[in-house]
C-alpha cells in the first residue's frame, strides 16, 4: 500500500507557498481584467464592421458566440495557472491533479476527492475566491454585452 502525497511543511516554506499565491491570484486578476476589457475594446472597435460583413443579426449572435469561447478559454487558462502553481510548488503529485483540484474549487464543485493537506488547504478559500469573483465579473460582462445585443440586434 503506498503512502499518501504529503508535501514538506516547514514554516518558512509555509509563509511562501502561501505568500507566492497571493501574488499569483493577483496576478491573474490582473490578467483576467485586462482581457474582459480588450475584449470590449475588440468588441466595439470592430463592431459596425461585423454588421456590414454578416448583418446586424448574425453580428450579435457573432459577438455573443464569441464572448463565450474567449471567456471559455480565459478560465480554463486560469484553472491551468493555478494547476501549474500546485504542481511546481509540490502540492499536487501530477499537474492534472493540480488542473482538476484548481477547476473544482474554482467552480464551488467541491467534490472533495482530491484535497490538499494541512496546512495547504487554506489555499483552497484562497483559490475558490478568486474562482468565484472570476466567474462573477465574466457573469457580469456577458450579460453587458448580450443587453446590447438584444437592444441592437434582435
Amino acid at each position: 500500500m503506498s503512502k499518501p502525497f504529503e508535501p514538506r511543511t516547514d514554516r518558512s516554506r509555509v509563509r511562501w507557498v502561501l505568500a507566492l499565491a497571493l501574488l499569483v491570484a493577483s496576478a491573474l486578476f490582473l490578467v483576467h481584467a485586462s482581457l474582459l476589457l480588450d475584449l470590449a475594446a475588440v468588441l466595439l472597435r470592430n463592431h459596425g464592421g461585423l454588421i456590414d460583413l454578416i448583418g446586424p443579426h448574425w453580428a450579435g449572435k457573432t459577438m455573443v458566440l464569441g464572448c463565450f469561447i474567449w471567456l471559455f478559454a480565459i478560465h480554463v487558462a486560469e484553472v491551468a495557472a493555478w494547476g501549474l502553481y500546485l504542481w511546481r510548488q509540490g502540492l499536487t503529485s501530477t499537474f492534472s491533479e493540480g488542473c482538476y483540484f484548481a477547476g473544482v474549487t474554482m467552480t464551488a464543485l467541491g467534490y472533495g476527492d482530491v484535497v490538499l493537506a494541512p496546512p495547504w488547504r487554506l489555499l483552497s478559500p484562497l483559490i475558490a475566491i478568486t474562482g468565484l469573483l472570476k466567474f462573477g465579473c465574466s457573469t457580469a460582462f456577458l450579460f453587458v454585452v448580450i443587453q446590447e445585443v438584444w437592444i441592437h440586434h434582435l
